[in-house]
């Protein structure tokens, strides 16, 4: 593993990463970016460039799906590796279970947002209340759906309290963070391969 390697990543995927560390399963250092900046596609996108040409000299494993305008553009750069995928739910579940559960109707929750909830829907959305989110949560869904991977606790009072305010019902799907560890391993093998930049 070259030395000069580094995960950059949306904070979505914090706990997964951080777990993923402590097992001994990555050994890169992952240098964040607030999840809320997917509010922001361009603010997300003028950090994220500062943040790469401040790590210019190294590997990167870029963790991030579509998430503004010039994702794609990043992967011409030979010492970026993206992680495949449109969205962080695709990048932690693949794409079979990613569509299998979109097409149920479902809206998906991953650990930080499930945690950062009223931050997201409140704070960067507008939602002052359940009567003005609900009507627009239920034309596009008909569910919740918390991704468990099995690293945070089940927190019964928090799910209630999401479904009440968005007024769904939320269901727990059981994941796991394989895929996304199989997924840095197999960039970061990719990144080993490589030449030096």
């Amino acid at each position: 593993m070259p030395s000069n390697l580094v995960i950059i990543a949306c904070s979505i995927f914090r706990y997964e990463l951080e777990h993923l560390q402590e097992e001994g399963k990555i050994k890169v250092p992952v240098v964040y970016l607030n999840s809320m900046l997917h509010m922001y596609p361009k603010e997300l996108q003028t950090l994220l460039d500062a943040k790469l040409e401040e790590y210019k000299n190294f590997r990167i494993i870029l963790l991030y799906g579509d998430c503004h305008a010039g994702m794609i553009d990043y992967e011409k750069n030979p010492n970026i590796k993206r992680t495949p995928g449109i969205n962080c739910c695709e990048i932690l579940l693949g794409t079979g279970k990613y569509k299998q559960i979109r097409n149920d109707g479902a809206f998906i929750l991953l650990p930080e947002w499930a945690d950062r909830w009223r931050e997201a829907f409140i704070d960067y959305m507008g939602f002052k209340t359940s009567k003005a989110i609900r009507p627009f949560m239920s034309e596009m869904h008909k569910k919740l759906v918390y991704i468990d991977t099995g690293i945070q606790k089940k927190k019964q009072h928090l799910f209630d309290e999401i479904s009440d305010y968005l007024g769904l019902p939320l269901d727990i799907y059981p994941g796991s963070v394989s895929e996304l560890e199989k997924v840095i391993e197999r960039l970061i093998a990719e990144s080993s391969t490589d030449e030096t930049p």
